[in-house]
């Protein structure tokens, strides 16, 4: 386990449209020199917000008290989200491929990841992207096809994972090519849905007992709303707003969930901006992961780009996260 010191490295403006607030938010940058960061998770119960490199194959792990940052590397390749586990403190579920695993936050090694299930077998290029937990604790999943100049289309899966099914995981959706944000409103009546491609963020109608979804229907489109890039991860605040990142798009935007409106955008100094979460003692700080551009002459524009990134001051709080349940982690 690597131990990083250091956090606060830049201070920048937020813009905002749409806003009635007089005091613009500010951006910090809490961490930088990532690849392909992704999939930020708070921990309520640990007060710490872990993250992925995706192509860097590392979990990191910030401290909120200290501010001290502590990686794991991954051998067994792209690792894409990672998720606390609920009355197991330390011990977080993840990804490596199309691959899930438990693993114990302070062993060492690769020989401490325990495989939960394998997801898109068959498809051996396929791998796991955005992952998150509903109220019940079940982790939905999603996946996405091979990457070359794109995706290929329609190779990917949304499944829900759960103690009881996790041999054979719940496919809820398919297909879907690059599976990605995942919200649910406070009163679980709703979900929230991304298939970056599509350029739209979708809802269904949503049943917390069984976890069944219906009624698919489009919410935001990008196109229509004129929003450059792709959305990617998202975030869900205490009002029912969304955060959608906007990959390509330079931005996180906050719409309406109700209405379908942009509300505000806040720019950030990368172009692909890759996902979202609330954390903070009280969840007032919104976490923004990024990639660092793939092209030299963009990447050399933007130094910052494959940063983690904190927005304060945005005049809201986020809803509380939910973590796997799984009762036998402990002994798996």
């Amino acid at each position: 386990m690597k131990i990083i010191t250091g956090v606060i490295i830049i201070v920048v403006l937020a813009s905002a449209c749409c806003s009635s607030s007089n005091n613009a938010p500010l951006i910090r940058n809490m961490y930088r020199g990532g690849d392909h960061f992704e999939g930020p998770h708070w921990s309520q119960a640990e007060n710490a917000l872990y993250w992925v490199d995706i192509s860097g194959q590392t979990v990191y792990r910030l401290d909120g008290q200290t501010g001290n940052t502590t990686s794991r590397y991954i051998s067994y390749g792209p690792v894409t989200f990672v998720v606390t586990v609920r009355d197991n403190p330390g011990v977080v579920v993840l990804s490596a491929r199309s691959d899930v695993y438990l693993l114990p936050w302070q062993t060492t090694g690769d020989g401490a990841l325990r495989l939960l299930t394998t997801v898109d077998l068959g498809h051996p290029d396929n791998r796991c992207n955005d992952a998150k937990c509903d109220a019940k604790g079940r982790l939905w999943l999603g996946t996405m096809g091979k990457e070359t100049n794109d995706v290929e289309k329609d190779q990917g899966t949304l499944y829900m994972i759960d103690h009881s099914n996790y041999l054979h995981p719940e496919v809820k959706v398919r297909p879907v090519t690059v599976s990605n944000g995942l919200a649910w409103t406070a009163d679980n009546k709703f979900m929230f849905y991304i298939d970056s491609p599509t350029k739209n963020v979708d809802v269904f109608d949503y049943n917390l007992q069984n976890g069944s979804i219906r009624n698919r229907r489009t919410l935001f489109s990008f196109q229509a709303n004129n929003v450059t890039g792709v959305p990617d991860g998202m975030a869900i605040d205490k009002d029912d707003n969304l955060w959608v990142a906007c990959y390509g798009g330079g931005k996180v935007i906050k719409i309406d969930s109700r209405a379908g409106k942009l509300l505000e955008h806040h720019k950030l100094p990368a172009s692909e901006v890759t996902s979202v979460t609330w954390g903070g003692h009280d969840l007032s700080i919104l976490y923004v992961t990024t990639r660092k551009s793939q092209s030299p002459s963009e990447a050399a524009q933007e130094p910052e780009g494959g940063s983690l990134f904190a927005i304060e001051g945005t005049g809201t709080k986020g809803a509380p996260g939910y973590e796997f349940v799984f009762p036998e982690a402990a002994t798996y």
